[in-house]
């Protein structure tokens, strides 16, 4: 099987999946951690780890910075 095959193949199953076979997948590889809500502690940096709970924290969908005029 080509590279291009195995890359079109990844991408079909890829859509089939739910949410929570997506979450669960990222948990089985170590990047998210076993709630599923941040970086896994044990293999990334102390800063992304931080990055993301303080992302999960302030998650709004529209927070403006400045005034529009």
């Amino acid at each position: 099987m080509s590279i291009i095959e195995l890359i079109e193949k990844a991408k079909i199953s890829a859509s089939k999946r739910s949410k929570e076979e997506r979450t669960q997948l990222l948990i089985d590889a170590h990047i998210l951690d076993r709630t599923g809500q941040h970086y896994d502690e044990k293999y990334f940096s102390k800063e992304t780890v931080k990055r993301s709970k303080d992302k999960a924290s302030n998650n709004t969908l529209y927070r403006p910075t400045k005034e529009r005029v």
